[in-house]
């Protein structure tokens, strides 16, 4: 398996270029012409902690950790989380069958 990690740490960045998901430019926001590298953000890519985490309130839900250490806790996701159908708030009454 190749570290591919290795390959986007020091790639040059700017406005114009940017680092993928994960990486953040090291150069000046505020100054468009800033040239930067890209750098390694803690917690910009996650995977399941493998050690168990006492970390989240809900058992269903998965600890995830930093993919470089996986020590090092980052965030607690919901098992399917995004599925939730949404109700939709038309204000409409829901439809009645059977009326007098």
């Amino acid at each position: 398996k190749e570290d591919k990690s290795n390959e986007v740490e020091g790639t040059p960045c700017s406005k114009y270029t940017t680092c993928p998901a994960g990486y953040k430019c090291t150069n000046d926001p505020g100054n468009p012409q800033s040239a930067g590298v890209c750098k390694y953000q803690e917690c910009g890519l996650t995977d399941p902690c493998k050690k168990p985490q006492k970390l989240c309130p809900l058992q269903s839900e998965t600890a995830m950790c930093d993919q470089r250490n996986n020590d090092k806790y980052c965030e607690c996701i919901r098992p399917n989380a995004e599925e939730v159908p949404a109700t939709p708030t038309t204000g409409d009454p829901p439809p009645t069958t059977g009326k007098p």
